[in-house]
C-alpha cells in the first residue's frame, strides 16, 4: 500500500509475530514429507545394517553423522540435489575429523590428570564452527536445516574420540554415511526425474487456488511462499525459460495470483503490513544472484549474517565455559542448546520461542531416551531405533522445531554413546537437562542484550543497498534509454527480498521504531517492485513512467 495514499488519520501497522500458541504447538502444512523422510532414514539404515552384519559393532552407527547430508538435499531437484548433498557430506566429513582431532588429545590429557578446563578448547572450536556455518547459511539464504547438523557432527565427533582413537577412523565412518546419503537421495531420478519440480508446482498451484477461493491472510502468505519456492525449484532444475509444461503451468498460477491480489480490496487484508512480502507480479521472480555476490554482500557489520554469527560466537563460548566452570560433564551440550536458539537469525521473539522449544523438546526427548535405555537395544535393533529417529527429525524439522527436538535429543546422545559408556541413565538425563537450561538461558540473555538495536542498522543498511541499486537502474534507463541488465534487475529483487525480511525482524524486535520507518520502507519496496514489474514485460519505458519513478525515488531518499 502506497503511504502517499493513506488517509491522514490512518495509523501505520507493522508485522506482528505469529501467536505463541501457533508457533509453539502448531504443525503448519508443508506438503508430503514422508518420502523424503524415508530416504533420510534409509541413508543411515543401509550402511549401518551392512557394517553391523560385518561385525563392526557400535562404531558402525557413526555412519549416521554422514547420513545427515541427505537432509540438505530434500526439496531440491535432482539436477542440483547431488551437489547439495555432496557438499554437505564433504563438510560433515571434514568437521567430524576436526572435532575428533580436537577432542581426542584433550580427553587423553584429562584422563592423564590434566584439568577439566581444557574442555574450553573444544567449546571454542564448536563456537567458531557454528558461527562460520551460520554466517554462510544466512549469506546464501540456504534455509533449513541450516548450521545445526554441521555443529552436531562436530560435537559428537569431539565426544566419541576416545584416547588413542584415530580421528581418521571417525571421518571414514562419516564419509561412508555421506556416500550412502548421496546414493539414496538420488535414487528417485531413475523413475521420476522431475518429481521434485512437479511436487513444487502442484503445491504452488493448489495454494493459489485456495487463496482465490478464500482470500484471507493465511492463504495469501501460503500462496506467495509456495510460488517463490516453486520458481526457485524450477531455476535449480534448469527448466525456466523453456517451453516445459511445468514452467507454463507455474506462469499461469503466477498470473492468477497477481490478478487475485490486484482485485483484492478487503480493507483488513490491505492494512496487513506483511502484504509487502507477499506482493506478487505477473512476472516470475528472478533467480538468486551468484554465490560470490551473496557472500560478499554480507561481509558488513550491519548484515543479518554478521550479527547472527557474533551472537553465536559469544553465546556458545559463554554457555560452554560456564558449564565447565560449574563442573558439568558435557559443556558441548550447552553449546548445542545455545546455538539452536540463535542460529536462525536475530528475531528476538522467534528466538525466545525456539528457546522454549529447545527446553520442552529436550525434556520429552530425554524421556524417549530413558525408554530406549530401559529396552536396551543393540545391533540391528539399535540401527532401527536410529533410523526411526532420523525419520522423525526430517518429518518435523521445518514444521515444529520443538517436536523435532524430541527426536534430535535421543539421536544425538545415542550416536555420542557409540564411543563408550555414558554413565547411569539418571545422571545422563539430569545432566543434559541442566546443560540445556544453561545454554538456553545464556542464549536468551545474549539475544536480548547484545546488539539490542542491531535490527535498526540491518534495516537501514539493506534498505540503503536496495535504494542504491534502484538509483543505478533508473540512471541506466535515463542515460541509455534502454532496459538495464538482467543482472542488475536480479540483484535489486534479491535486495528487496532481504529488505522485506529485515523489516519483519525490526517490526518484531522494536515495533515502535519500525512504525516510524515503515512508510518509507514500504514505499521503497513498492517502487522497486513497480519498476521490475514494468521491465519484466520487455517494453520501452515511457518518459512519464520514468519521471514518476524518479519523483518517488527522490521522495524515498529524502524521507
Amino acid at each position: 500500500m502506497n503511504p502517499e495514499n493513506a488517509s491522514p488519520g490512518e495509523s501505520t501497522v507493522v508485522p506482528a509475530p505469529r501467536p505463541a500458541r501457533s508457533v509453539l504447538f502448531g504443525l503448519p502444512p508443508v506438503g508430503n514429507r514422508f518420502p523424503g523422510a524415508v530416504r533420510v532414514a534409509l541413508a543411515l539404515a543401509i550402511p549401518a545394517t551392512v557394517a553391523t552384519l560385518l561385525g563392526y559393532g557400535s562404531a558402525s552407527l557413526l555412519v549416521g553423522l554422514g547420513a545427515f547430508a541427505s537432509i540438505y538435499g530434500e526439496g531440491r531437484p535432482y539436477r542440483s540435489r547431488w551437489k547439495a548433498v555432496g557438499i554437505a557430506a564433504l563438510a560433515l566429513t571434514v568437521l567430524s575429523f576436526i572435532g575428533a582431532s580436537v577432542g581426542e588429545p584433550i580427553h587423553r590429557a584429562i584422563s592423564e590428570g590434566a584439568p577439566e578446563t581444557l574442555l574450553i578448547l573444544v567449546i571454542l572450536v564448536m563456537a567458531v564452527v557454528v558461527s562460520t556455518c551460520a554466517f554462510t547459511v544466512d549469506a546464501l539464504r540456504l534455509g533449513p536445516p541450516g548450521a545445526f547438523f554441521l555443529l552436531l557432527t562436530t560435537e559428537i565427533s569431539s565426544v566419541i574420540a576416545t584416547p588413542g582413537q584415530p580421528p581418521a577412523e571417525i571421518a571414514v565412518w562419516t564419509a561412508i554415511g555421506g556416500v550412502s546419503a548421496l546414493l539414496v537421495s538420488m535414487t528417485g531420478i531413475l523413475w521420476a526425474p522431475r518429481a521434485v519440480e512437479q511436487a513444487a508446482v502442484a503445491a504452488a498451484v493448489s495454494a493459489v487456488d485456495e487463496y482465490v477461493a478464500v482470500t484471507d491472510q493465511a492463504n495469501r502468505h501460503a500462496a506467495a511462499l509456495r510460488l517463490q519456492d516453486a520458481w526457485q525449484c524450477l531455476y535449480r532444475g534448469k527448466i525456466v525459460g523453456t517451453e516445459h509444461p511445468l514452467t507454463r503451468e507455474l506462469e499461469r498460477a503466477q498470473m492468477l495470483m497477481a490478478r487475485a491480489l490486484s482485485d483484492d480490496h478487503d480493507p483488513e487484508l490491505m492494512s496487513d503490513a506483511a502484504f509487502d512480502v507477499d506482493e506478487i507480479g505477473v512476472y516470475p521472480p528472478l533467480p538468486y544472484p551468484t554465490i560470490r555476490y551473496r557472500f560478499l554482500r554480507v561481509c558488513n557489520p550491519s548484515s543479518r549474517a554478521t550479527i547472527t554469527a557474533i551472537r553465536l560466537l559469544l553465546a556458545c563460548t559463554a554457555a560452554g565455559s560456564l558449564t565447565v566452570l560449574l563442573g558439568i560433564d558435557r559443556p558441548d551440550w550447552a553449546v548445542i542448546a545455545a546455538a539452536m536458539v540463535l542460529h536462525q537469525g536475530p528475531d528476538r521473539i522467534l528466538g525466545t520461542y525456539r528457546g522454549i522449544h529447545r527446553i520442552g523438546g529436550t525434556v520429552l526427548g530425554l524421556l524417549v531416551l530413558g525408554v530406549v535405555y530401559l529396552w536396551g537395544p543393540s545391533g540391528l535393533a539399535m540401527v532401527a531405533v536410529l533410523a526411526v529417529l532420523q525419520l522423525g527429525i526430517e518429518l518435523f524439522l521445518v514444521r515444529n522445531y520443538g517436536v523435532a527436538v524430541i527426536f534430535i535429543t535421543p539421536m544425538a546422545i545415542l550416536l555420542g554413546a557409540a564411543g563408550g559408556a555414558h554413565g547411569t541413565v539418571a545422571h545422563l538425563i539430569l545432566s543434559r537437562m541442566l546443560e540445556t537450561a544453561v545454554g538456553v538461558v545464556v542464549a536468551l540473555i545474549v539475544l536480548w542484550t547484545v546488539g539490542r538495536q542491531a535490527h535498526r542498522r540491518t534495516l537501514e543498511w539493506v534498505d540503503g543497498r536496495a535504494a542504491h541499486l534502484l538509483g543505478v537502474l533508473l540512471n541506466d534507463i535515463r542515460s541509455a534509454q534502454r532496459a538495464p541488465s538482467a543482472e542488475l534487475c536480479r540483484d535489486l529483487e534479491f535486495e528487496l527480498r532481504g529488505a522485506a525480511m529485515a523489516g519483519i525482524d525490526a517490526a518484531h524486535n522494536e515495533p515502535d521504531w519500525a512504525t516510524q520507518k515503515w512508510a518509507a520502507h514500504t514505499e521503497l519496496h513498492h517502487l522497486g517492485s513497480d519498476v521490475l514489474h514494468r521491465l519484466s514485460f520487455g517494453i520501452s519505458v515511457s518518459r512519464s513512467h520514468l519521471d514518476d519513478w524518479e519523483r518517488r525515488y527522490a521522495s524515498c531518499r529524502s524521507s
